[in-house]
């Protein structure tokens, strides 16, 4: 069993197949100590300008959508202002993975400079406790169809090594309900755009753009 199963399942057993919420993530991450601060990407209050500018993540914060800091005095999750409520609960929970799976013993800040294998291993996680969630909610697929798709994409990225292949990248809009490759006509150029897994995204309920993808769905 990976680190991120046997903590997904810890996670999930205290909802006896109830799901989950925001809020509930939240609780998860105060349990570990970490605090919740909120930002924005083009203009903050004194106080969080301060304080990302005092850990010299001001620059950092601009480019993310999501982010935990750990050093031995602070604990904090910054999360991006202004997210609806499926957007917090994939960025959360690939950030108490991340936490959980105590990628933070290794870094003081996690995000793409933190290793392939580390955020891998937090969107396993993720996606387990997405894919929990869909489990509970009527018409939905059994869990383990999914889970059988989660097996089959890590065989693929041990056996090929393409990750991104497998699972690549995709961006979401604040108020859309559909993911977009990178260069999309509906989200090139803006700023306030969540870079998530194409698997994550298709968990979360997100369906391909027809745009960007065409009618085949093809990578």
């Amino acid at each position: 069993m990976t680190t991120a199963q046997r903590e997904a399942r810890a996670f999930l057993s205290e909802f006896h197949h109830r799901p989950f919420s925001v809020s509930d993530l939240e609780k998860a991450l105060q349990a570990q100590g970490f605090s919740l601060v909120e930002y924005s990407r083009l203009s903050n209050g004194r106080d969080v300008t301060t304080l990302l500018t005092s850990l010299q993540l001001f620059d950092y914060a601009a480019k993310q959508s999501a982010f935990t800091y750990q050093d031995p005095n602070l604990r904090i999750v910054f999360l991006q202002e202004n997210l609806s409520q499926q957007e917090k609960m994939i960025l959360l929970s690939h950030e108490l993975g991340h936490i959980l799976c105590r990628h933070l013993e290794h870094t003081s800040v996690t995000g793409p400079g933190a290793g392939v294998l580390e955020e891998q291993e937090a969107n396993d996680f993720s996606a387990r406790l997405l894919r929990y969630n869909k489990s509970c909610r009527p018409r939905r697929i059994a869990m383990w169809a999914g889970l059988g798709t989660v097996v089959l994409a890590l065989v693929g990225f041990l056996l090929f090594g393409t990750p991104s292949r497998v699972n690549p990248t995709v961006y979401l809009t604040e108020s859309g309900r559909c993911y977009h490759k990178e260069d999309c006509k509906f989200v090139a150029g803006k700023s306030n755009i969540t870079s998530i897994s194409r698997r994550q995204a298709e968990d979360a309920g997100y369906d391909a753009c027809t745009w960007c993808f065409g009618h085949n769905n093809a990578p």
